[in-house]
């Protein structure tokens, strides 16, 4: 059997996952590119299978190896730091849902009984002044501000052994967690339709889901206000809840 390489992972993208239009056209909103949008998220994607996320790393395997990694030519950091500034991000959003509604079509989720969508909020970056309108302060235990940072609501696919991280929602200092996670699963609920049975919120989606979800054929829980965190299930009209400290089964 013939191993994983760079180029038949493009193949097994852009026939198999059926994404070649999204890697040649992802929503690049530069004015006049001189590099190919499809080069540099080739490049970036290439840097997480790698886990080099840094764009200096990025920069270094396509400067040294850009043919053996499939990536059409070399660019530097400031073309990757360019190119993501100004990346629509609607095309990859579809591009994740076409994914994942792909892998049920495909029967990929059929072993996995418990398969939904997971909310929760997570941060990101971290520096001493604030830089910008999204930077959210970090305290200490004595609630001493000791830095900022950006915060996030995360929505994934879990229950089937690997965790699929499929949309993200910023928030700044005068919005939540818990409005961000009510706008990010509306949304994914819109884009990915009603093909999983079970939503899971980690303490930052309300009631509404449960009702929503329903219209769209979805199965909702979400946590109360007041409750203790925990994970909340539910299948069409039977809410229950588990206790954090017993986990899913």
């Amino acid at each position: 059997m013939k191993g994983p390489t760079p180029r038949r992972l493009q193949k097994y993208v852009t026939r198999c996952l059926g994404l070649r239009a999204y890697v040649h056209s992802p929503g690049d909103g530069r004015v006049q590119p001189q590099i190919p949008a499809s080069a540099l998220l080739w490049g970036l994607l290439i840097g997480q299978v790698l886990r080099d996320y840094a764009f200096h790393a990025i920069e270094a395997l396509v400067g040294w190896a850009a043919r053996a990694l499939g990536v059409s030519r070399a660019f530097g950091d400031d073309a990757l730091g360019y190119f993501t500034e100004r990346l629509d991000p609607a095309p990859t959003r579809r591009a994740l849902a076409h994914c994942v509604r792909r892998a049920k079509r495909n029967k990929a989720f059929d072993n996995s009984p418990f398969i939904g969508l997971s909310v929760d909020g997570t941060t990101v970056g971290r520096c001493r002044a604030s830089k910008c309108p999204l930077c959210r302060p970090w305290r200490d235990r004595a609630r001493h501000i000791r830095g900022y940072h950006h915060a996030l609501a995360l929505i994934s696919v879990v229950g089937t052994g690997l965790v699929l991280p499929l949309d993200v929602e910023r928030y700044g200092p005068r919005d939540s967690e818990y409005a961000a996670g009510q706008r990010l699963l509306w949304r994914t609920l819109r884009q990915v339709g009603p093909i999983l049975p079970i939503i899971i919120c980690g303490g930052v989606c309300p009631r509404w889901v449960s009702a929503r979800g329903r219209r769209l054929g979805v199965a909702g829980g979400g946590a109360a206000e007041g409750q203790s965190a925990g994970a909340v299930r539910c299948r069409t009209a039977t809410l229950s809840r588990s206790d954090s400290d017993s986990g899913l089964p």
